[in-house]
């Protein structure tokens, strides 16, 4: 039986699979990593099932007490790792032993980290999947971000332990400035032909206001026509138009449908990209 302790939760941390999907249509969101791709490379590293929970760490990671032995990984975004006051390496399984403390400091590049541990977790699935949805109070710990004092249990997998590191291929930059596909959404052409080229040729800021739900972009107002829509199915990648002029991007925690117009579509394979963003970060788009 494995366990840690949280001595210090960072910022925002929680627990996050890959999603919570089938339920839509009574209104749950998706949830899940919002980085996929540094999520499942941690899960690889340990030898985990590929939708084993981890926890997904914002803009800084936290002290973990490690109560036993555990074999670890830290992916995604870059920031200082320290094992037993011993600076260590991401991207690697890592063997911890009882009593050592992890400690991930603020990130430097990006914005989420991904800490997973070998072994089959002791936590209750909620509609099929552990993530955590804190507007929502259910999924995780609690249905909260970690604090202080929480203990994460696991059963240890028992798999042989072997310093692995991923292909340096699969290693990402993470930038301060990003360019994203994009693809037309169905009210695109509520836009003026000017509008659609100002979206396309304008750097947007991301806004201090973003989060799992949204990413608030602020730069040149859009213009957008003063037609009133009746609510619509949305989700995650959809770029609405509020009458402000100024994009929100829908993420993992945003909700099944909204009032704003759908002018574009963030294909899926960039969703990574957007969940590696933080204030202050610059976006273009690009169509495809």
């Amino acid at each position: 039986m494995g366990r840690l302790t949280v001595i210090g939760p960072g910022l925002f941390t929680t627990i996050q699979d890959k999603g919570r999907f089938g339920y839509r249509a009574f209104g749950v969101p998706i949830s899940g990593s919002m980085d996929m791709e540094s999520y499942r490379m941690a899960n690889e590293l340990v030898g985990n099932p590929a939708n084993s929970p981890a926890l997904e760490m914002t803009l800084s990671g936290g002290s973990y007490r490690f109560d036993s032995e555990a074999i670890i990984a830290v992916t995604g975004a870059s920031a200082p790792v320290v094992l037993a006051e011993t600076k260590v390496q991401m991207n690697t399984a890592i063997r911890v032993e009882p009593g050592e403390v992890l400690s991930i400091g603020a990130v430097t590049r990006g914005a989420r980290l991904y800490l997973a541990i070998r072994g089959d977790w002791e936590l209750e699935k909620v509609m099929s999947s552990y993530s955590t949805h804190t507007m929502g109070n259910f999924g995780g710990m609690n249905g909260r971000s970690l604090q202080n004092g929480d203990i994460l249990v696991w059963n240890d997998l028992q798999v042989t332990f072997q310093e692995t590191e991923v292909d340096k291929s699969r290693i990402r930059y993470f930038s301060s400035k990003v360019s994203i596909k994009i693809m037309k959404g169905p009210e695109w052409d509520l836009l003026s032909s000017e509008t659609q080229q100002q979206l396309l040729s304008s750097k947007f800021e991301v806004d201090s206001k973003s989060n799992r739900m949204g990413i608030r972009l602020k730069g040149e107002r859009l213009r957008v026509s003063d037609l009133q829509m009746v609510s619509s199915p949305v989700l995650p990648g959809i770029i609405q138009l509020p009458q402000n002029g100024h994009p929100i991007i829908l993420m993992n925690d945003g909700q099944t449908i909204g009032g704003y117009p759908r002018i574009a579509k963030v294909l899926d394979e960039e969703l990574w990209r957007l969940g590696q963003v933080k204030s202050g970060d610059v976006i273009r788009f690009r169509l495809e």
